[in-house]
């Protein structure tokens, strides 16, 4: 497409899009070099491209005015009824699809629409796709996208740094970015590790070593090599943590981390573990083990169905029941954001908690990029941080990836448990991080480093090589508020696309393909979607082979599992147990590199379901599978 050149959507009353691209043959995603400014007047939509810059005509103002002015004639028109106004991210909106009586249910359904701007969206309350050939293109959804969510044009510049960065996150490597996995950020990109490394080894080796205390631990973590000691102040400059407050030790993963805790803390004098967890985490899990093996009886949160929020009386009664014994406080433990549900909690619950002398440990693996930038992490800083870094995103091969634990100086001896208190002292162990792409005898130069990469750079100062970690540059240089709007836009369309999936029928109503778990209010979701899949009768697709078909089509939607849930008729009951409800779903995670052909490949992959022979086809491939290697055991034995 030309410099200059438009292409022209028609808007028909039937939510049917017609667009023709002249002298564009790309069928791809419209990516970082074509970034389209769109402007809606009456039924047309005018979309002029530049290179990385959008271009403001004199249509566009002429068309902004004679836009304001049909929309405050029609608002007063449209008083009594509803009211169309712009979105905002602080949903300070109401819904422009608001009626004057409506069930619960139907509540919480309009405030997914609320978040949408009017003008043109084909995520509509009424709209509906019945199976995967009636989804539009890939061009028109992203049209879409920009309708509803304009600032998401103002992101652009992370698709630039993913497409010349990241390219193996492209098209072609047809591999979706999406995972419910922990959030683990890369400390290099993908170029910078494939100039330095040749995709043969890592850029850097772990060690283990053994110890016997918290004392120990945290003195051989102060024992670093150049390397890590420069990896550590990037990783705490990254965190906004301050060096002056907090150590830093390596861990082998995340659950090494928890783990460590577990053995160190002291149960004897704080025999209380607090967790506030809506799904099964293994890393939580092995905690909790851990601490039953010591005698403590652990306590978690409880949460709602489905949006999976957490009974806040029940949290609070139980922070506060130390008060009243002041020497059996205990360890909370809190994620500020569920990994699976996109739930948020409030920071509110660790100043509760600091207020109740607990300690508090704060999990960030469901935390974006840049959270930690917040005002609220910035004000209470927890006893303990827990995260993990790994070394490139979206690599397939098995590269190094490991845990990191704060420790706050001024709540290091809370880690003083007895060696005769340690349950397992292979839990116990500190990782020691070297660089392993410098050249021969140890000693590269600038004009060396050059020759072999122009993409890392390595400058000499005070004789010691220093790397870019260019992972954590990029992240750096989007900033919170821009991945932060970039990923509300993704995960909020999806949630309405998927919504809008629904089963062919002949009643007035149909069933719907996919039903959301998890919070329907804009404030209170962040960047991870759970969901169900269910068939035309309405019954649940097991969302084990909803991962396995993903997996199949390199698309990263994982099976979950949330616990704790609880229901309208369980909260009456007295007993005194806590509730174990455990409920299986499919769960997405985006990240600050994922882009919209991510998104729109979840959709389009789910649609699939619409077909009710796709399950019945897989459920057959399954039984023959099964009975092809029961047949074979069988023959073995024979023999």
């Amino acid at each position: 497409m030309g410099h200059g050149q438009a292409a022209i959507f028609d808007l028909g009353r039937q939510n049917k899009y017609a667009c023709k691209f002249p002298g564009d043959q790309c069928e791809s995603n419209p990516g970082p070099y074509l970034q389209p400014q769109a402007v809606y007047h009456q039924t047309s939509w005018f979309v002029t491209y530049t290179n990385l810059q959008v271009a403001r005509t004199p249509l566009f103002s002429r068309q902004k005015e004679q836009k304001q002015q049909e929309k405050e004639r029609d608002t007063k028109e449209m008083s009594s009824h509803s009211s169309i106004q712009e979105a905002c991210f602080n949903v300070c909106c109401s819904s422009p699809f608001s009626s004057h009586s409506m069930t619960q249910e139907q509540e919480e359904e309009e405030l997914e629409f609320s978040v949408i701007a009017p003008g043109g969206s084909f995520l509509t309350r009424d709209i509906k796709f019945t199976s995967q050939e009636s989804l539009p293109p890939l061009r028109t959804s992203f049209y879409d996208l920009i309708t509803a969510f304009p600032d998401y044009l103002q992101t652009n510049q992370a698709d630039h740094i993913r497409s010349t960065e990241y390219q193996n996150l492209s098209c072609s490597s047809r591999h979706v970015l999406l995972s419910h996995t922990s959030q683990q950020q890369p400390l290099f990109s993908y170029s910078q590790f494939r100039q330095l490394s040749g995709l043969n080894n890592s850029l850097f080796t772990l060690s283990c070593t053994q110890a016997s205390s918290g004392e120990e631990m945290l003195s051989l973590a102060r024992e670093e090599s150049q390397f890590q000691t420069r990896m550590r102040k990037r990783i705490m400059s990254f965190m906004n943590l301050e060096e002056s407050e907090y150590d830093m030790i390596l861990t082998q993963d995340r659950s090494s981390a928890f783990k460590t805790v577990a053995e160190l803390y002291c149960f004897r004098t704080n025999p209380n573990l607090l967790t506030v967890y809506n799904y099964e985490d293994e890393a939580v899990e092995g905690m909790i083990r851990i601490s039953e093996k010591k005698g403590v009886k652990p306590k978690s949160a409880e949460f709602s169905w489905p949006s999976t929020e957490l009974v806040s009386e029940k949290l609070k009664r139980t922070i506060l029941r130390s008060k009243r014994r002041r020497d059996k406080r205990g360890l909370f433990v809190f994620p500020l954001q569920s990994l699976v549900t996109g739930a948020s909690y409030s920071y509110s619950w660790m100043s509760l908690a600091q207020e109740n002398q607990w300690h508090v440990l704060l999990d960030t693996s469901a935390l974006g990029s840049k959270d930690m930038d917040t005002l609220g992490l910035s004000l209470f800083r927890p006893d303990f941080l827990i995260c993990s870094f790994t070394e490139v995103l979206g690599h397939d091969d098995d590269l190094t990836g490991f845990g990191c634990l704060f420790v706050k100086k001024s709540s290091s001896q809370a880690l003083s448990e007895a060696s005769e208190g340690i349950t397992d002292p292979a839990n116990l162990t500190v990782v020691k991080a070297e660089q392993s792409w410098i050249t021969k005898n140890d000693e590269t130069t600038l004009e060396d480093h050059n020759k072999a990469s122009t993409s890392a750079t390595e400058i000499e100062e005070d004789d010691k090589a220093i790397i870019e970690f260019r992972g954590l540059d990029h992240a750096d240089s989007l900033g919170l508020i821009l991945i932060t709007r970039r990923l509300k836009s993704l995960t909020l369309w999806l949630v309405r696309a998927l919504t809008c999936l629904k089963h062919p029928g002949s009643h007035q109503t149909e069933t719907p393909l996919v039903k959301i778990c998890g919070p329907r209010k804009r404030p209170d979701r962040g960047a991870s979607v759970s969901f169900n899949v269910f068939d035309w009768q309405g019954e649940k697709v097991d969302p084990l082979m909803v991962e396995r078909l993903a997996e199949r089509e390199k698309v990263g939607l994982r099976c979950a599992y949330l616990q704790k849930i609880g229901s309208v008729r369980n909260k009456k009951r007295r007993d005194g147990q806590s509730m174990s409800l455990r409920v299986s779903v499919v769960s997405v995670r985006l990240g600050f590199m994922t882009n919209f052909d991510d998104v729109f490949r979840v959709w389009g992959f789910v649609s699939r379901f619409l077909d009710a022979d796709f399950v019945e086809k897989e459920k057959w491939r399954k039984k023959a599978l099964e009975t092809k290697k029961t047949n074979k055991q069988m023959t073995g034995v024979i023999v």
